[in-house]
């Protein structure tokens, strides 16, 4: 008994050193993989802004693009810049997309995968210069089960087709969370989707009418909220509320805190959102009213 107690035990032990190994041994692959890739994203970057900045038709040469895992480095390389600058000329990168091979490598992956994974190669994809048959091939993502993979395909087929946002928003059949919607409003604001707001906002489309109401940059649909929040009476502690409020110019503050007061709220209602400038100056207009404090 004693003896199988002490092969068990050094048969445990040897598992525990195998698998401490195995973990050891990855991680070092890992970082090693990391650090490559860092390097050549970097490496790409450089070879991509000389390409944009040259005045040549030469599509540049990526080295050590056949190798594993560099592709997707490029294609992660291409989407970051494309997501942080406006007004990219597009021709350079889009045969930089096509000569390399990304279409059909994302196009390759993204149908291998489901779930998470596929969704991350269609908002790649979404990010690169895509054409029509891009937009083709994605469109039987448009029913699949995982709500991120519909909504990158759709995505896609905005950017390969903006004549037809409307359209495609407006035929989309989940209502937009505010995690898409601002994915749909960075691609207005980069210049891919030439879309007005204001016709969206009177729009019978519900996703269309909230596309409307999260791009408007002038503010005023949110000073109309903020005002149609305080005549209903509506609690106005909500971080959204008050990082709204702190937005406001100076006068535009004063006059919602006026507003409040005459509705009835306590300088007790919201804490103190608008800082210790303007708090003395709602507590006067609040002391100076009697009637029902708003809790």
């Amino acid at each position: 008994m004693t003896r199988i107690v002490m092969l068990y035990c050094a048969f445990a032990a040897c598992v525990v050193v195998l698998l401490s190994g195995a973990v050891v041994v990855r991680r070092l692959v890992d970082g090693r993989r990391h650090r490559r890739d860092a390097l050549l994203s970097r490496q790409y970057l450089h070879i991509v802004i000389l390409s944009l900045m040259s005045e040549t038709d030469t599509v540049p040469h990526f080295p050590r693009l056949e190798s594993a895992g560099a592709r997707m480095v490029l294609a992660e390389t291409l989407a970051r810049l494309v997501s942080s600058t406006y007004g990219l000329d597009l021709g350079p990168l889009r045969r930089i997309f096509r000569d390399a091979g990304l279409q059909p490598f994302l196009l390759r992956c993204a149908r291998r995968t489901r779930g998470c994974r596929r969704a991350r190669y269609l908002s790649l994809l979404s990010r690169l210069p895509a054409d029509a048959a891009v937009a083709a091939a994605v469109e039987r993502y448009g029913s699949d089960r995982h709500r991120a993979v519909r909504f990158y395909a759709l995505m896609v087929r905005l950017a390969a087709d903006p004549s037809m946002a409307l359209q495609l928003i407006g035929a989309y059949p989940d209502p937009l969370s505010a995690f898409e919607l601002s994915e749909i409003v960075s691609m207005l604001r980069r210049g891919v989707l030439p879309v007005a707001y204001e016709p969206l906002i009177e729009s019978p489309n519900r996703n269309l009418r909230s596309l409307g109401i999260a791009e408007d940059t002038t503010g005023e649909l949110g000073r109309e909220a903020l005002y149609a929040l305080c005549a209903l009476r509506r609690p106005m502690a909500r971080r959204e509320v008050v990082r709204r409020m702190g937005l406001m110019s100076r006068a535009e503050r004063r006059a919602l805190l006026r507003c409040m007061a005459l509705e009835g709220y306590s300088e007790t209602a919201f804490g103190s959102p608008v800082g210790d400038e303007e708090t003395p100056y709602f507590e006067s207009f609040v002391l100076s009213y009697k009637r029902c404090l708003v809790c």
